[in-house]
Parts: C-alpha cells; sequence; structure tokens
C-alpha cells in the first residue's frame, strides 16, 4: 500500500516504458542499494528540439533507447528518468536499476535528463518544477533517495558542457545542489571555448554522417 501511495499520488506523472514503447533490456539489470547519495542532472543536446506531446517524447524515447542500445551497446537506455516538456517524466531505467548516464558515479544515483538543448534557453517552469518540487520529494519519502541526497549536474563530474550554461546556472539555486567539484563550473571552461568529454568528442563524426547523438 505505501508503494502504491508513493507511485500513484505523492509522485509527479511518470509514464512507464511499456505506454512509450520501450524495446527489451539486454541482458540483466543490475539492481541499486536503495537509498542512493546523489541525483544527477542533464540535457540531451541532440534531440536539440524539445517535445511537447506524447507522441513526439515517446519518440524521442524511442530514439534515445535504439541510439544507446544499438550504436553504443548498451543494455538499455541510459538514463534513469526523462523529463518531456509535455509535463511528463518518462521511465527510464526507473528507481531500482543502475544506469548509464554518469561516469563513474551511476552506482551512486539516479541520472534525470531533459530533452532539449539548454544552453542559453530554459524548460517551463512547470517543467523544472516536476524534477525540482515532485521527482526528488518522491524519492526521498520513498526512501529511494536519502534525505540529504546532493544534487550534481554532469559537468561537475566530467568534462563537458551538459546540461547548458541556462539550466546549469538555474539549478545551482536548487535546495541540495552540491559544491563545484571541478574547475569548470556554470560557465565554459574557457572564454569562447566549448569543453568536450569523451562522448562529445565523437559528435562531428556521427553528424557528418548523417547520425543523430542523444547522449551528451
Amino acid at each position: 500500500m505505501l508503494e502504491f501511495v508513493h507511485r500513484y499520488w505523492d509522485c509527479p506523472p511518470i509514464i512507464p516504458r511499456c505506454q512509450w514503447g520501450a524495446a527489451a533490456y539486454r541482458g540483466f539489470p543490475f539492481p541499486f542499494a536503495l537509498p542512493l547519495p546523489f541525483l544527477y542532472i542533464h540535457h540531451t543536446f541532440e534531440p536539440d528540439r524539445t517535445c511537447h506531446s506524447f507522441w513526439q517524447c515517446s519518440r524521442s524515447m524511442r530514439a534515445m533507447q535504439s541510439f544507446h542500445q544499438e550504436d553504443r551497446g548498451w543494455t538499455d537506455i541510459g538514463y534513469s528518468f526523462v523529463v518531456g516538456s509535455d509535463g511528463y517524466i518518462y521511465e527510464g531505467r526507473g528507481w531500482h536499476h543502475l544506469g548509464t548516464h554518469t561516469r563513474g558515479q551511476n552506482s551512486y544515483g539516479y541520472g534525470v535528463v531533459f530533452i532539449g538543448n539548454y544552453s542559453s534557453s530554459l524548460p517551463s517552469r512547470h517543467v523544472l518544477d516536476l524534477v525540482r518540487q515532485h521527482l526528488a520529494k518522491c524519492a526521498v519519502d520513498a526512501r529511494r533517495l536519502q534525505a540529504n541526497f546532493t544534487l550534481h549536474v554532469h559537468r561537475q563530474m566530467v568534462d563537458t558542457s551538459c546540461p547548458g550554461d541556462a539550466l546549469c546556472s538555474e539549478i545551482r539555486g536548487w535546495e541540495h545542489f552540491g559544491k563545484m567539484l571541478k574547475r569548470q563550473f556554470c560557465t565554459l571552461k574557457a572564454q569562447g571555448r566549448i569543453p568536450l568529454d569523451l562522448p562529445l568528442r565523437p559528435m562531428k563524426a556521427w553528424l557528418l554522417a548523417g547520425k543523430r547523438v542523444f547522449l551528451e
């Protein structure tokens, strides 16, 4: 009963895998040891367009999962949860299974990604609050996140511009935001230079080949 209440009453609307048309997990998922101490925020960068309907966001989910499984060779879509501009959160690996989203940190936290490129613009306040006010509280109340969990953005962990300057600056003011881990914070590493990490380096080749890259 407690699980039911947290899932359907306290939590934001979460579209389960079966509704967005997820392919089967490949192999065996690794379970988390809950509650987790961290939450990591990303943006997709590519696709850089936001999705504003269930059908658009579901299509983006299937495309991301296909890219992660077919091109990257991962067992599933990398993120724990994906946030669309349609006002819904989409289940990726979900609450209980380890993801592939933040190198070296996947065992310690959930990876939440906003669909779109947020280098110079932000999702709507409603979409931001889905994560800030609802998803995080839901996770704490259900004892999936520790009450004193720490929130980080991707660029604090590795050399990348993710989740974009605008979104990073917004999240800097959120509760639980952690201290800077790298010299690179919510501005680019050097003036006029976009920092690249391993996933970004092959991006030019992928784009030149006509492919779309979904994980920054």
